[in-house]
């Protein structure tokens, strides 16, 4: 047989194997262009009132605390306040131990007299556990503290009166004026304590702690106090408070609460590194001193996150930011003799929000937190894309959506209505809650609806809802393939396979040829000119 002749028999077997294949093979269909939703936004936070990088970048360019305070809270006048503030700072399913580093005593009251085994007093480094059995508090001593043993003096009794006295009406408290973040802080934060009275012991005698007792007792909650201005250092590390830490009742543990003074309690906020200019720290030590007293004044307690401020205790004292704290003792901002409202966020992206645009409808607007712009080098650019059809259905938008778009706006430019438009007409969503619950990076963005040509072979089209709610707030997640592109490619390999089987053929006959006409080929070594495939280069983005 000649060679042409093998040729042709080996190329005519496999075209018949590829026209016997054909049946099982499924080519992919050409799909639409996959919708989606397109967001790019500036900033990084609500917006509202002093933009940090703002701050940091007036600082930069020679303003101080004071102007910079009046560009971004215009109309506000500085004052003299000081308070003492309560953080939530631990949160425990049981019981907790607690460390004083230069001593102290662990109270079950401000003042006064104390419940039988009080106070335990505790040496330099000694430690405590504190515990809630449902109805008692219990002061266990661990290292370096020791129950009081030492009998309280019993309680005067009072005379017999010919007649009960009549108690006198109560006297309403004035209430505090309703303000922008009460509604936030009240949800965020628990109310201060109650007082209550003391519980009568159930040790023993009155006065007395049975000597086989090895812990004290009391029905009211448990403060731990340091000696002067040493710290109480809780379960972790670097965390250690200045001021009393006060143990009340949660469920079966522990709800532990800094009481501080408020320039202590600056002193141990991480909201802007200690880097920063003098006048930067100043006007951060001053917003947040008349954040932290407002919030006193109402009755409320503090959280120690970016809720309200990040605090995280004496163990993040720096010398600038106490500097700043010391040069600004006791100076808090005032509208027209009220304290303000000095919300602040890391980044406005150029231009503040109104508090309808950071928080939401029915937010009042305020004089000194209107739209002011600023100069700044990096505005935080951002972007995410997302399936269109999903982020309809995520605010619960029925049937095909065709399209999305910003609908009303603030007078910065910012959001206030988002409109999905579809098959069952337009749909409005408040521009605040697109923001939460899509856990945008700010609330200073722009949208558009695109066509994006589907991925083939598996490559990812766009970030999923799912993917996006385990992710930090606008940070894109991984992306994901859609199922319908992976169905199109349902039984795509035999292409590949039917494509290999023929190569082979045409080969081997191309080289049955070859081989009839030198019988006598050269051999290349395995890594000589042609011997192997170039390595294919590959990168990660």
């Amino acid at each position: 047989m000649t060679e042409w002749a093998m040729s042709r028999r080996s190329l005519t077997a496999s075209v018949a194997l590829l026209v016997a294949l054909s049946p099982f093979v499924a080519l992919p269909a050409s799909a639409e262009p996959a919708p989606v939703l397109v967001i790019e936004g500036k900033g990084f936070g609500h917006g509202v009132g002093m933009a940090q990088d703002g701050a940091f970048a007036m600082a930069n360019g020679g303003s101080s605390a004071a102007k910079i305070l009046s560009h971004f809270y215009p109309g506000t006048a500085v004052a003299r306040r000081t308070a003492t503030v309560r953080v939530g700072v631990h949160e425990s399913s049981g019981p907790v131990v607690v460390v004083l580093p230069g001593g102290g005593e662990v109270r079950d009251s401000p003042s006064g007299p104390q419940s039988p085994g009080f106070p335990v007093a505790v040496e330099p480094g000694g430690s405590v556990q504190l515990a809630f059995d449902g109805s008692k508090y219990i002061v266990t001593p661990l290292s370096g503290a020791a129950i009081n043993r030492v009998a309280a003096p019993p309680a005067p009794v009072p005379a017999r009166s010919p007649a009960p006295p009549v108690a006198a009406a109560p006297v309403p408290a004035a209430p505090a004026p309703a303000g922008l973040l009460d509604p936030l802080l009240q949800a965020l934060m628990p109310p201060a304590a109650p007082p209550t009275a003391a519980t009568p012991a159930t040790t023993g005698p009155a006065g007395t702690v049975p000597a086989s007792q090895n812990d004290a007792r009391s029905g009211r909650g448990l403060r731990a106090v340091p000696k002067g201005d040493a710290t109480v250092a809780l379960p972790g590390p670097g965390r250690s408070y200045r001021g009393t830490v006060v143990a009340t009742a949660a469920g079966p543990g522990l709800q532990l609460t800094n009481e501080v003074d408020v320039e202590q309690y600056l002193r141990g906020m991480a909201e802007v590194p200690a880097s920063w200019p003098a006048a930067a720290l100043q006007a951060q030590a001053i917003a947040a001193r008349t954040f932290a007293v407002r919030a006193a004044a109402s009755g409320k307690t503090l959280c120690d996150d970016q809720r309200c401020q990040v605090y995280v205790g004496a163990g993040n004292e720096d010398p600038a930011t106490n500097a700043a704290t010391t040069a600004t003792r006791g100076q808090v901002l005032t509208y027209q003799g009220a304290l303000a409202e000095t919300v602040y966020s890391a980044s406005a992206g150029g231009v503040s929000a109104t508090a309808e645009e950071g928080f939401g409808p029915g937010s009042p607007d305020l004089p000194y937190l209107q739209p002011v712009p600023y100069s700044i080098g990096d505005p935080q650019m951002w972007a995410m894309t997302l399936p269109l059809q999903e982020a309809g259905a995520r605010f619960g938008y029925r049937g095909e959506v065709t399209g999305a778009r910003v609908s009303r706006t603030g007078p910065s430019g910012r959001p206030l209505e988002i409109s999905f438009d579809g098959a069952n007409g337009p749909m409005a969503v408040d521009g605040h809650r697109f923001w939460a619950d899509l856990r945008l990076r700010s609330t200073l963005f722009t949208l558009r609806a695109e066509r994006v040509e589907p991925a083939m072979q598996g490559e990812p089209l766009a970030a999923s809802l799912s993917d996006l709610a385990s992710s930090p707030p606008g940070v894109p997640a991984a992306t994901v393939t859609p199922p319908e592109a992976v169905e199109s490619l349902g039984r795509a390999p035999w292409v590949g396979l039917a494509v290999l089987l023929l190569a082979f053929w045409v080969t081997a006959a191309d080289r049955t040829a070859k081989r009839r006409r030198s019988p006598a080929r050269a051999t290349l070594p395995a890594d000589g000119p042609g011997g192997h495939l170039p390595e294919v280069p590959t990168h990660t983005e």
